[in-house]
C-alpha cells in the first residue's frame, strides 16, 4: 500500500520483503522528521537497521511455514497513535485475525517498564482503535541483546530474542484477514485528559468517544441534562439536577459539555467549582475566566454583596455539590448564617424567568472542613419553606428519598458508575475502598483483575526507584504526565524530600504543574514538588507516585489514622483523611506507584499493601528468573 501519513511504513509481508532496506529506512526517517521536526539520531538509524534485519528473517520463516497466508499479512512500522503525542509501537503485524504488537529493545534482559509499555500499546489499541476491537492480540517484547533461544511469557507478554519472533507470530496467528488500508485508516479515539477535553470542548473540536465512555453513559447523561435545561427555559421552571458518580466517571466532563452546549442555545452559562486548583488549571488551559469560575467568589458576588447583583447566566453547573460548605463553616469563615446550598438556591431564585442549576456529586470525596453535611443540605435548601420559589429536582433514584416535599424526577442516566480515568481497571475504586477499610484479602482478589487489565500497581521503599521506573516507562512517550502526590496530613514525609507542607504547596504554580511542557522544571514530570489531595482532586495523571505517610499506618490488624486537626471543627476527621487517600489512589490513568518511606514504623504498612495485591517493582534479574522457571 502507499505510504500513509501517521506511520513510517505499511504494506503486506510480501511487499515488505520486496522493499530494499535503504528505501524502507528512508521512509521511516521521513516520518520521524515530520513528527519531531528533526532528523533521527544515528543510534535510531542503527536500531531501525537491526529491527529490519530481524523482521526480514522472522517474516521469511513465517512465509515458509504458511505460504498461502503469511505473505498477505499486514505489517506496519512506527504506527503513530493519533492524539497521543507521538506514541508509536515499533511494529504491528496483523497475523490473520491477530493483532501482534512488537516493541524492540537493544538490551539483553527486560525491564518492568518495557513489559508495561508494550502491554499499554496493546491495551490502548484494543480500547481505542476501531478496527482492533474484535481481534485476538499478542504483546511481544523483542530483546536484540538477548542470547539466541532466550524466550518466555510473563504477565501475558512474550519476551524473546530476535530468533524467536517467527515462532510466536505463527503461534498467535488466527485464520482470516484484516484489510490493511481499512485498519490504518480506522478511527483511533483515545479518552483525553480532563484538561485536553476542556480545550477541545471550548474550541468546538470533536471529542473522541471510546467504548468505555459510551458504556459509562456520558452522552446520554449530557442529553438528559440538556432536555432538563431546555424544559426549564420553555416552561419558566427552576430546575435543580444532580449527577452522581464514582471518582473519574466523567462528571466534570459532563458539566463542561452542558455549559458549552447550552450556552450556544440559551446564552451564557458557567461552570463553578470550589476546587481552587481545578479552577486555576482549567482557566489556564482555556485561556479564559468566563466559562470556569470560582464557586466561593461567585457566591460572594451574587449572594453576599449588598448591591444584590443578578447573574446573567440561566444555566449554572457546580462541581462537587456534596462538598458545599455547611452553615457552621460559613459562619466561621464568612460570618454568614446560611450554607452554600442555601445561598446558591437564593441566587437561582433571583434569575429572571427560569434557572437550571446542575450539581455534580462525587462519592467519598469530602476532604475539607465544612464538607461533611453532604447532599442533605441541598434537600433542605430546596424545600419549602426554605425556598421562595418552587424547584423541580432531577436526580438518580438513590437520592430521591432525600427530597421529600418537592417534585422529584429520577433517572439512572444521572448516575455514572463506571470510571473512565482508570481505563480498563474498572475495579480500581472497589480495590481502594477495600484497602482503606482494611479488607486486605478481598482487595488482593480485586488487584489480580486490575493487573490483568494492564493497570499495574507497584510499591517501593525507595523513591529513587519509583522515579527511575516512571521515567523509563515513558522514555518513548514524552507527553505523558507523571507527578508526586502526598496527603496533606502526612507530616513525616518532608524528611524524605517530599515538601507536602502548606507553605510549599500554597506557593507552587498549580496550573504550571499540570499544563507546562513535561520537561519544564516546575512541571509535574520533574517529580520534585508534590501536590496534596487538595491539588489533585478532580484532575488526573497518567502515572502518579503516591507517597504514603504515617498518617495512615497499618498496625498489624487495622489502620491507625492520624489526621491533622484543622482550625475549624470537623465532625469526622478520620473519614476526611480516608477520603484524602481515596482521592490520591484514584488519580492514575495508566497505573499507580506507591512509595512507602523506609522507616521501621512503616514496615507493616508495606506488608499490608503487599497483602492487598500491590506488587514490588520487579528487578530485571527477577523477571529473567521467572521467564526461565
Amino acid at each position: 500500500m502507499s505510504k500513509s501519513k501517521g506511520l513510517g511504513w505499511a504494506g503486506t509481508v510480501h511487499e515488505f520483503l520486496a522493499t530494499p532496506q535503504p528505501v524502507w529506512v528512508d521512509e521511516l526517517r521521513e516520518h520521524h522528521e515530520s513528527l519531531w521536526r528533526m532528523p533521527p539520531a544515528a543510534t535510531q538509524s542503527d536500531a531501525w537497521t537491526a529491527e529490519h534485519r530481524a523482521m526480514v528473517t522472522a517474516l521469511r520463516r513465517c512465509c515458509d511455514a504458511l505460504p498461502g497466508e503469511a505473505p498477505e499479512w499486514g505489517v506496519v512500522f512506527e504506527y503513530e497513535l493519533p492524539l497521543e503525542g507521538g506514541r508509536r509501537p515499533d511494529v504491528v503485524v496483523l497475523a490473520g485475525r491477530t493483532l501482534c504488537v512488537l516493541e524492540f529493545k537493544s538490551a539483553g534482559i527486560p525491564l518492568q517498564s518495557d513489559l508495561d509499555q508494550v502491554r499499554g500499546y496493546v491495551r490502548d489499541l484494543l480500547d481505542y482503535h476501531a478496527a482492533s476491537h474484535d481481534l485476538d492480540h499478542r504483546a511481544i517484547l523483542v530483546l536484540e541483546g538477548a542470547v539466541p533461544g532466550f524466550a518466555g511469557v510473563i504477565e501475558h507478554v512474550v519476551v524473546t530474542a530476535s530468533d524467536g519472533i517467527a515462532a510466536y507470530l505463527l503461534e498467535a496467528q488466527r485464520p482470516g484477514t484484516v484489510d490493511l488500508d481499512a485498519w490504518v485508516d480506522a478511527p483511533y479515539r483515545p479518552l483525553p485528559t480532563l484538561i485536553e477535553a476542556a480545550r477541545r470542548i471550548f474550541m468546538d473540536e470533536p471529542l473522541p468517544h471510546v467504548k468505555s465512555a459510551l458504556a459509562a453513559g456520558i452522552p446520554e447523561t449530557v442529553d438528559y441534562l440538556g432536555s432538563v435545561v431546555d424544559a426549564a427555559a420553555a416552561d419558566g421552571q427552576r430546575a435543580l439536577a444532580f449527577v452522581t458518580g464514582v471518582p473519574g466517571a466523567g462528571k466534570t466532563l459532563v458539566g463542561l459539555r452542558v455549559v458549552h452546549e447550552r450556552a450556544q442555545i440559551h446564552g451564557r452559562a458557567t461552570f463553578l467549582s470550589g476546587n481552587g486548583p481545578l479552577v486555576q488549571v482549567l482557566q489556564d488551559a482555556l485561556k479564559s475566566r468566563v466559562f470556569v469560575r470560582d464557586l466561593h467568589a461567585f457566591i460572594k458576588t451574587y449572594a453576599l454583596n449588598q448591591r444584590r447583583r443578578v447573574p446573567e447566566e440561566h444555566v449554572i453547573v457546580f462541581d462537587e455539590a456534596q462538598r458545599a460548605w455547611d452553615s457552621k463553616y460559613m459562619h466561621a469563615k464568612k460570618n454568614v448564617q446560611n450554607s452554600e446550598p442555601e445561598l446558591l438556591i437564593r441566587i437561582g431564585e433571583t434569575i429572571d424567568s427560569w434557572a437550571a442549576l446542575v450539581g455534580l456529586v462525587g462519592e467519598g470525596q469530602e476532604i475539607h472542613s465544612g464538607e461533611e453535611a453532604g447532599i442533605g443540605q441541598w434537600a433542605t435548601a430546596a424545600q419549602p419553606p426554605s425556598a421562595d420559589a418552587e424547584w423541580v429536582v432531577h436526580c438518580a433514584p438513590k437520592l430521591a428519598s432525600a427530597f421529600d416535599g418537592v417534585e422529584v424526577h429520577t433517572s439512572e442516566k444521572l448516575d455514572l458508575t463506571v470510571s473512565l480515568r482508570s481505563r480498563r481497571a474498572e475495579h480500581l475504586h472497589d480495590w481502594v475502598r477495600l484497602v482503606l477499610s482494611g479488607s486486605l484479602p478481598l482487595a488482593a482478589r480485586r488487584a489480580t483483575r486490575i493487573h490483568a487489565d494492564a493497570y499495574p500497581i507497584y510499591v517501593t521503599r525507595d523513591l529513587a526507584e519509583a522515579r527511575t521506573y516512571v521515567h523509563a516507562r515513558y522514555a518513548d512517550e514524552p507527553l505523558k504526565r507523571t507527578g508526586l502526590l502526598a496527603s496533606s496530613h502526612a507530616k513525616s514525609l518532608e524528611k524524605y524530600g517530599i515538601a507536602n507542607g502548606y507553605l510549599a504547596t500554597s506557593r507552587m504554580n498549580i496550573a504550571r504543574w499540570y499544563n507546562a511542557s513535561p520537561d519544564h522544571p516546575e512541571a509535574s514530570n520533574a517529580l520534585v514538588q508534590p501536590v496534596t489531595e487538595f491539588g489533585c482532586q478532580g484532575l488526573e495523571l497518567d502515572l502518579p507516585i503516591v507517597c504514603w505517610g504515617e498518617d495512615y499506618r497499618w498496625n498489624g490488624s487495622s489502620w491507625d489514622r492520624s489526621p491533622v486537626r484543622r482550625r475549624y471543627r470537623q465532625d469526622d476527621p478520620e473519614q476526611l483523611l480516608e477520603n484524602a487517600y481515596r482521592v490520591l489512589l484514584t488519580r492514575g490513568r495508566d497505573g499507580l506507584v506507591v512509595f512507602v518511606p523506609p522507616s521501621a514504623s512503616m514496615d507493616a504498612t508495606e506488608v499490608a499493601l503487599l497483602a492487598a495485591g500491590v506488587r514490588p517493582i520487579p528487578e530485571s534479574q527477577a523477571i529473567v528468573a521467572e521467564l526461565l522457571a
